[in-house]
């Protein structure tokens, strides 16, 4: 290919040169012809014409003859010299649109080499693929030449393929269009197609091109007059597709393409190193961590760790064993396991070191002595392993001498015990009639506590009664208006006055269960009545809070034998728990019969309570100690009430429950016998 900086020969000029050889030689034609016509046709006109004037007519005609003879030869050679110039003009022209081609290709193919230069500077310097994308995109539009240039990833999800990197002119191309990577209508364009086939896909002409159907609207807009998508491989598959979009039609010649593909197959060969470095990296931190973990194991250990070779040779140890010890790492580094206990221990040692080897495992339990002299009972125990191709042995020893003390105070606790068996029968005796007087006076002295706390809530109820009327009389404005802060604050007053009034009222209940005062009606009445009244009472509740509330109730309850009103309260309770600690889902209720009785289940799909907070449930005044909890309201005496209410009428409640994903609370109730 000719160089377009060099020098270029002037076609214009060699033209010139051989038009004035033609003309010069054309000259002399006519100069010897015409002297040769002049010269003899006058000697053979006087020869054969004797008359003058008739050789006077005969000249005539020969110069009219002459001019004749020498216009349409003049003619002859201006025809063809004309038509020599304008085959030459024609020949200019088209070797100087040759040399302008050739020009804009080496101009072209030079900004592409350009482009793939700072590709692949961009590869060398770049270790992350999002930034090399980029890089590379910006070369092809900086260096390349290209109106816009971008790289497509595939989302293996919704087989949408979505830019990675975008660089020159788009005003907003990729929002108002999509791309796809499979066989759906936006899949069939030329990014799609390269994805597809595994092969570059060149689009001259976009507004030609079938491929280009759907987004030629778009790209004509933007000026996209060409295109190329040449398809990015990791690992061997194709991940993604670099198109390029130029201004020009036929813009992509064989040169461009091979160019443009050797980009893809760089970008490609560059991901792959970066995921191999990548996957390197990562195995290498794993390594670490592995390290550092198996580190920071080997240091917690509450004893000594030691790891050594069938020679004896320490390989590793913690710095438990250098602290007990006493001596330095390098000195222990040159000692032999055997070399920390006393000489009398020694052969049980060796003996048990070589049973390591042979069986696998081993322990022994002896005193390990010191640099200082001194000797601590421990432990130890060894197990056979293959380290850096090596046979060793791993062991923890652990210090048992607070074992030896326990053991030192069992047998004194052992002779104590002997001693005080024998004193302990008249001792029971006397503790005994101790107890049974003291129990006789807290029984007394829980009934008064009892009956005081009933008269005391219900001497409570009476002045809080009275707050909330009057509170809700001032509320209505019948005293005059209120201001905003003030009705705030009045509306506080009235809800703590019920919130305490409702405390009381369980305080009460409680306390009458307690005292056995509490009376329980024994009457039959229609359970399934009573539960939907409980249902429809809470249903503003839940709807409130954007919940469901499931009622199923079976038609066969027929009548339980019981009180109805607690029955009511018991089932309330339950059905508000399960909506205050329900911030989405469903409460439901289900009611049906079984062996003889009547049960009724209430789920929720609240916070749950944990396996260790299910005994909690139904102490008083005991809530379940969670953030959870703490943020809703609760003295935690409603369940301790259900519970204590159920039993007097002859019934159980029970719980079920996963921490964060429900509850479920079973009330079992008698049928009545006549049912």
């Amino acid at each position: 290919m000719p160089d377009p900086s060099g020098p270029q020969p002037d076609p214009g000029a060699s033209m010139k040169a051989r038009l004035r050889k033609r003309a010069r030689a054309i000259t002399l034609a006519y100069a010897a012809f015409a002297g040769l016509w002049i010269y003899f046709s006058d000697a053979v006109l006087a020869a054969i014409v004797p008359d003058a004037e008739t050789l006077v007519r005969m000249s005539v005609y020969k110069g009219l003859a002459f001019v004749a003879v020498t216009s349409l030869l003049l003619f002859v050679v201006v025809s063809r010299a004309f038509r020599r110039i304008e085959e030459g003009y024609t020949t200019v022209k088209e070797r100087e649109r040759e040399r302008r081609a050739l020009q804009l290709e080496a101009e072209r193919v030079g900004r592409l080499y350009a482009a793939l230069s700072a590709v692949n500077q961009a590869i060398v310097r770049t270790s992350e693929g999002s930034a090399l994308l980029q890089h590379v995109c910006d070369a092809l539009v900086d260096h390349g030449g290209f109106r816009t240039a971008w790289v497509g990833w595939r989302d293996p999800v919704t087989e949408r393929i979505d830019p990675a990197a975008i660089a020159g002119y788009d005003e907003g191309y990729f929002e108002a269009i999509d791309i796809f990577a499979d066989d759906r209508p936006e899949g069939l364009g030329p990014t799609g197609l390269a994805f597809r086939s595994g092969e570059p896909y060149v689009c001259n002409d976009v507004s030609a091109d079938p491929s280009t159907r759907l987004w030629r609207e778009e790209a004509e807009k933007r000026n996209y007059r060409g295109c190329g998508s040449f398809p990015i491989r990791v690992g061997g598959t194709v991940s993604g597709v670099l198109s390029v979009y130029s201004d020009d039609t036929g813009f992509f010649r064989s040169r461009e393409v091979e160019l443009l593909v050797e980009v893809a197959r760089d970008i490609s060969v560059a991901l792959d190193a970066l995921t191999r470095e990548a996957s390197r990296k990562e195995t290498e931190e794993a390594a670490r961590r592995e390290r550092r973990f198996s580190d920071a194991m080997t240091e917690s250990m509450p004893g000594i760790l030691y790891l050594y070779t069938a020679e004896g040779k320490f390989l590793r140890w913690n710095h438990r064993f250098e602290e007990v010890s006493g001596y330095s790492g390098s000195e222990i580094a040159r000692m032999h396991p055997i070399d920390f206990f006393a000489p009398e221990h020694r052969p049980l040692l060796a003996e048990r070191i070589g049973e390591v080897f042979q069986t696998g495992t081993a322990f022994v339990e002896a005193s390990f002595l010191s640099k200082d002299g001194s000797t601590t009972p421990y432990l130890f125990t060894g197990r056979a392993v293959h380290f850096e191709g090596r046979e060793c042995l791993v062991g923890i020893g652990i210090d048992v001498s607070g074992k030896k003390q326990a053991e030192e105070k069992r047998r004194a606790a052992e002779r104590a015990l002997r001693d005080l068996n024998r004193t302990l029968e008249q001792k029971v005796a006397d503790r005994t009639e101790e107890l049974r007087t003291a129990l006789v006076r807290a029984e007394s002295a829980d009934r008064l506590k009892s009956a005081f706390l009933a008269t005391m809530s219900h001497e409570l109820r009476t002045p809080l009664n009275s707050i909330i009327g009057f509170t809700g009389i001032v509320l209505q404005e019948l005293a005059g208006p209120l201001t905003g802060e003030q009705r705030k604050q009045l509306v506080m007053v009235q809800g703590s006055a019920r919130h305490l009034l409702e405390l009381i009222k369980d305080v009460l209940d409680l306390s009458k269960i307690e005292a056995g005062q509490l009376e329980i009606r024994r009457e039959a009445f229609d359970v399934a009545q009573v539960v939907e009244q409980a249902a429809e009472t809470v249903r503003p509740l839940a709807e409130a809070k954007g919940l469901r509330l499931d009622v199923s109730i079976a038609s066969d309850l027929g009548t339980a034998h019981g009180d109805p009103r607690r029955t009511h309260q018991i089932l309330l309770n339950l059905l508000n728990n399960g909506i205050k600690f329900t911030d989405e889902g469903h409460v439901s209720l289900n009611a049906e019969r079984e062996n003889g009785s009547v049960t009724v289940r209430i789920a929720d799909t609240g916070i749950g309570i944990k396996p260790e907070d299910l005994d909690l449930l139904f102490q008083p005044f005991r809530q379940v100690d969670s953030e959870l909890t703490r943020q809703h309201e609760g003295t935690g005496l409603g369940l301790a009430i259900c519970r204590r209410l159920a039993t007097l009428m002859g019934g159980e409640i029970s719980v079920e429950s996963a921490w964060r994903e429900g509850s479920e609370f079973s009330v079992t109730l008698p049928l009545d016998n006549g049912a």
